[in-house]
């Protein structure tokens, strides 16, 4: 091996020299047999500041532990401890950080690694990481892409160019969603450039539950990305043996990198790339991409929003002026049929007439009502108020007119929870979903209302027996003159939907467990020491 910084360990007797000579390699190169150091070269020396003398003779804990930045050093072990000849993917290379004698600024080095025959002999190559182009490109690259998909339509369309642009770089994406009610995440976009015609071939593998997300990464809620050099074990750690093979042999690659998307301060899910390509830096470049993701999906979700409250606006004008001039002839009719009646010389078929006149009339005077209350502006003055009181008081209002007849309503099982709510407001909120309830059930069915306080809510939700809501028909039960019913207006909800967003709350609608509708009103809770005004 020669002498200097080329010597092996052999003159104190810690080991026999390495059988091949490092002295001709362009780059850093160092020896080990059976966890030994034996040889090292002058690039080694240069590139590090490292001299020869700290390490032949060395176990390969004791140079980790020296050389070797410390959060880089358990992938190190790790992939060590692993290492056979029999698996391929245990061979190759990975990034780490190497810390120059007596500290001072770490270098990022490409670390490969070649095994021989028996498993003793290894050769190990340093190349210096700095200059690393191929991230530099993905960075400008996937910048220029960032700056587009604030123009996409639609939040679908942003996650497809996201993952379009990925696979155009050789990397393997795929997009992991959160659902706020959901324990499992839902599969987003996926691709692969190796199967460019298999888009959904990541469907077929079983949802990981939404805890994988900060288990595998405790950094994710700080929205930090993480690099995973060992890959294999973090699909091990997700899914189940026999799914996991499946997945590692649908992505090969070991590096890994897991970057959060968030819209604002709520996470929306994550992004997840596979490649050998993968570095610290263009995990770094992934980590803007994945916000840059996240701003334009923002950025569509709000333009969808204000076209959404435009149209809405427009919608209620409407819908005024309409209520306005249909108010007028329907008085006119109510007022003719209160003589009719009175004049008490109707026939037996007149009486028949009479009756759908005055039925049709009550429910023109019911759809303009509506219309008048979908189109007032809501100015809310909030209050602290208990929820179950306004439960009841809903109950009774609807009983009074008759709406409830033979179906039963259970109550809240709760008692003092306060929102911070205009109390006419979500009355009227209570009364339409209440009424969709009981016309949706029955007559020997039952409603149940229930209350759940949380940590930033309460959960106000109404569970009918009724035949269940489609789930297209569902995502659009906000809109006007969107209903189940045939002989419904389809008015009540988007009523509910304006007094939620006005008052800084939220509706959802989902199946109930028993088959029927489940409508969950969250409203805002009121601030601290606030008393409320009822109960």
């Amino acid at each position: 091996m020669g002498d200097g910084p080329r010597s092996s360990s052999s003159a104190d007797g810690a080991a026999p020299p390495f059988p091949v000579s490092l002295d001709h390699l362009p780059v850093a190169a160092l020896a080990t047999r059976d966890g030994v150091f034996v040889a090292v070269n002058r690039a080694f020396v240069d590139l590090t500041g490292w001299q020869a003398g700290d390490l032949l003779g060395k176990t390969l804990p004791d140079v980790l532990s020296r050389l070797v930045a410390p959060r880089d050093r358990a992938v190190l072990e790790r992939l060590s401890k692993n290492r056979t000849s029999s698996d391929p993917r245990t061979q190759g290379w990975l990034w780490c950080r190497v810390v120059p004698p007596g500290g001072g600024a770490e270098r990022p080095v490409r670390v490969e690694w070649r095994l021989d025959e028996n498993g003793r002999d290894t050769l190990v190559f340093l190349v210096d990481a700095r200059p690393e182009m191929f991230g530099q490109e993905v960075t400008e690259a996937l910048a220029r892409v960032g700056g587009v998909l604030s123009r996409c339509a639609t939040e679908n369309d942003v996650l497809e160019q996201a993952i379009d642009a990925l696979a155009s770089h050789g990397f393997t994406a795929t997009v992991l969603l959160i659902d706020e009610h959901d324990p499992l995440l839902r599969y987003g976009p996926s691709r692969d450039p190796a199967r460019p015609r298999s888009r959904t071939t990541i469907d077929s593998f079983p949802r990981p539950p939404k805890e994988i997300l900060e288990r595998l990464n405790p950094g994710f809620m700080d929205r930090r990305t993480a690099f995973f050099q060992d890959g294999l074990r973090v699909v091990r750690e997700a899914y189940s043996e026999p799914v996991a093979e499946r997945l590692l042999a649908y992505v090969p690659a070991t590096r890994m990198v897991q970057a959060p998307i968030f819209l604002g301060d709520a996470p929306y899910g994550a992004l997840v790339v596979t490649s050998d390509a993968l570095s610290p830096l263009v995990a770094t470049a992934l980590d803007l991409f994945a916000e840059l993701v996240g701003a334009a999906l923002e950025t569509v979700r709000l333009r969808r929003e204000r076209v959404e409250r435009e149209r809405l606006a427009a919608l209620g004008e409407a819908a005024a002026v309409m209520a306005h001039e249909v108010r007028n002839p329907v008085g006119s009719i109510m007022n003719a049929l209160a003589l009719l009646e009175r004049e008490r010389r109707a026939s037996a078929g007149s009486e028949a007439l009479l009756a759908i006149i005055r039925e049709e009339t009550a429910r023109l005077e019911h759809l303009v009502s509506q219309l008048l209350e979908l189109g007032r502006p809501l100015l809310p003055r909030p209050h602290a108020h208990g929820i179950e009181e306004l439960s009841r008081r809903a109950v009774r209002l609807l009983e009074s007119r008759g709406e409830v007849r033979a179906r039963a309503i259970e109550l809240p099982q709760t008692e003092g929870t306060v929102a911070w709510v205009d109390r006419d407001l979500v009355e009227l909120a209570f009364v339409n979903v209440l009424r969709n309830a009981l016309q949706s059930t029955a007559s020997d069915g039952i409603v149940r209302i229930a209350v759940a306080p949380g940590a930033s809510s309460v959960k106000w939700t109404v569970e009918d027996d009724g035949p269940g809501i489609p789930e297209e028909v569902a995502k659009r039960l906000g809109q006007p003159f969107v209903t189940t019913r045939a002989t419904g207006t389809g008015m009540g909800l988007a009523v509910v939907h304006r007094i939620m967003d006005a008052s800084g709350g939220r509706i959802s609608v989902d199946r109930a467990s028993r088959g029927g509708a489940l409508v969950t009103l969250e409203l805002p809770l009121p601030p601290a020491n606030d008393t409320p005004t009822d109960r």
